[in-house]
């Protein structure tokens, strides 16, 4: 079974309603892949204003329990520090890079000017 690690931008654009995203992540849920996302990619989506109402906040929790966190660990944070540093990414963007990298997964992105520098990963642009 193929792995992918979503990118905060491509569920951004689901709570967003965008249609292109609502589709892919409906196939994704349904589909023959093992789901991954950063304990990041639920900082960066909680940390928005939204989530000042308790039920988008709930929303958002209750959709990503459909798929597998990756909390922050300590090989991940050393990976994320050397993806910083070589590459020069921001740290978000290092650490769920580093999650992609440790999982064997290809990272789902529309970013690809944040993530394309790191060689070590795979890049898929899913629309």
């Amino acid at each position: 079974m193929k792995s992918v690690v979503l990118d905060t931008d491509i569920l951004v654009d689901y709570f967003r309603k965008y249609e292109k995203s609502e589709k892919f992540l409906e196939k994704l849920k349904n589909g023959e892949f093992i789901v991954y996302f950063s304990a990041i990619t639920e900082t960066e989506l909680i940390s928005g204003s939204e989530c000042n109402k308790s039920e988008i906040k709930a929303r958002i929790l209750d959709f990503l329990s459909n798929f597998t966190k990756i909390p922050i660990d300590n090989k991940i944070a050393v990976k994320a520090g050397d993806f910083r540093r070589v590459y020069g990414v921001r740290i978000p963007d290092a650490a769920i890079a580093a999650t992609a990298y440790l999982m064997r997964a290809e990272l789902i992105t529309r970013n690809l000017k944040d993530f394309e520098k790191i060689k070590e990963i795979n890049l898929k642009v899913p629309y």
